[in-house]
């Protein structure tokens, strides 16, 4: 039985607009215990699904199939809906599954014994951290191991937060991209004794915010492509989700400290990366539709007949990639919902160099194609600061204004 939105959020509105902007600050659903860009609030996600009819909500079972960092399961769950989270990336699953364990019974976590044999032979993390200091950080991390379970997922998040701390001086005014280490000397070297104060620092600080957490039901949080989800036909009742948008973030670079702590290597591995929806890579096999739907279609047209350098070649095929991408996940989600479900998407249009890229278009023309109708016109709120915005060579181009949107579909008649 699904729980009264008020009994899980009090004050958090039931009816009526919500923008599904994150705030500056969010603590709302262990939002703070982990940075993932991008996404919609916590706030939001239960304000949307409490939205719907208290028949449909009962055993209702609820997905995103770009899952992120776990905020639809973790509003699902607090309804006590059935939850299921998609992303191809691992980093994003392990906060996901973080943030919707039961804690009740989590065992203390200590400091491993400083002789633990590890191998630090070609270590990923070497691209930002010296020698001793990753042995340290994987005699931790083999501990977590060790255990296993919820004290596993919430040391390595401590970790994560850990290595980010160290490795600060990497990263630029561009959130998305990372630094490496250009030769040995610089990279980070922690002695044993100040990296176990900081690891226990953001241990403390985890443990407290997810206290004794027990939830109504459990979420199915997998590492899976949207492009093929190993979900049953006919069997998903409401999906709550925001795609990765067309604005070029890789966000395998983003989180590359942390996928070398669960031995991703992007550098020498790039399927990952390439992988990834909206990635900057161009896959070299990618099966893209004959057609898509006009307004896409009329985007990729101004894209290929924009005189500036590579649009007809690299920009263009990069974004022929996305909307592959976008429709191939738009179909399994058709595949996999039931006759009578309903779809919210959050979507953000931007600007390649100074043409407009109408994501909000693009995914209500494509969701027509396959059978669903907007439930009501898209609620749709300005965008006032955008990563283009930090890219001064895109400054140069005239941009107008941008909007996210809140586009609920259901079956077309």
């Amino acid at each position: 039985m699904a729980l009264p939105l008020g009994d899980v959020l009090p004050g958090v509105r039931k009816a009526g607009a919500l923008s599904p902007k994150r705030p500056a600050v969010e603590t709302a659903g262990l939002a703070d215990i982990f940075p993932y860009y991008a996404g919609f609030s916590f706030e939001w996600a239960c304000h949307q699904l409490a939205r719907h009819e208290t028949d449909l909500l009962s055993g209702a079972t609820v997905l995103d199939p770009w899952n992120g960092s776990g905020t639809t399961t973790l509003a699902a769950q607090s309804l006590g809906l059935n939850a299921i989270g998609l992303d191809l990336n691992p980093v994003a699953n392990v906060i996901a599954k973080l943030r919707a364990q039961d804690y009740s019974q989590v065992e203390e976590i200590k400091r491993p014994i400083a002789g633990t044999d590890v191998s630090v032979d070609d270590d990923p993390l070497a691209a930002w951290l010296a020698e001793p200091t990753v042995r340290r950080i994987r005699q931790w991390f083999k501990m977590g191991v060790d255990v296993g379970g919820p004290t596993q997922d919430l040391l390595t998040v401590s970790l994560f937060r850990a290595i980010r701390e160290a490795t600060k001086r990497f990263e630029g005014s561009n959130p998305t991209w990372v630094k490496r280490a250009k030769e040995g000397s610089q990279a980070v070297l922690i002695g044993d004794e100040e990296l176990d104060a900081i690891i226990e620092r953001h241990v403390t600080f985890v443990s407290s915010r997810v206290g004794a957490q027990s939830l109504p039901n459990r979420a199915c949080v997998m590492t899976a492509d949207s492009r093929a989800m190993p979900i049953a036909s006919d069997s998903v009742d409401i999906v709550a989700t925001s795609p990765p948008y067309l604005t070029r973030i890789d966000y395998a670079v983003a989180y590359s400290r942390e996928l070398a702590l669960l031995g991703v290597d992007i550098s020498s591995d790039r399927s990952l990366r390439a992988g990834l929806m909206g990635t900057t890579l161009i896959r070299q096999q990618v099966k893209v539709p004959a057609t898509f739907g006009k307004v896409g279609s009329n985007l990729l047209s101004l894209i290929r007949k924009h005189d500036s350098k590579a649009s007809s070649g690299y920009y263009l095929r990069q974004a022929q990639q996305y909307l592959a991408d976008l429709v191939s996940g738009l179909d399994e989600i058709t595949r996999v919902c039931r006759t009578s479900a309903t779809v919210h998407l959050v979507v953000q249009d931007s600007f390649y160099k100074d043409v407009h890229v109408p994501l909000a278009d693009i995914c209500i023309d494509e969701a027509t194609m396959r059978g669903w109708a907007l439930r009501n016109e898209p609620e749709r709120f300005p965008v006032r600061r955008t990563l283009t915005s930090l890219n001064k060579s895109a400054r140069t181009y005239k941009k107008g204004d941008v909007a996210e949107s809140v586009l609920t579909f259901t079956r077309g008649q």
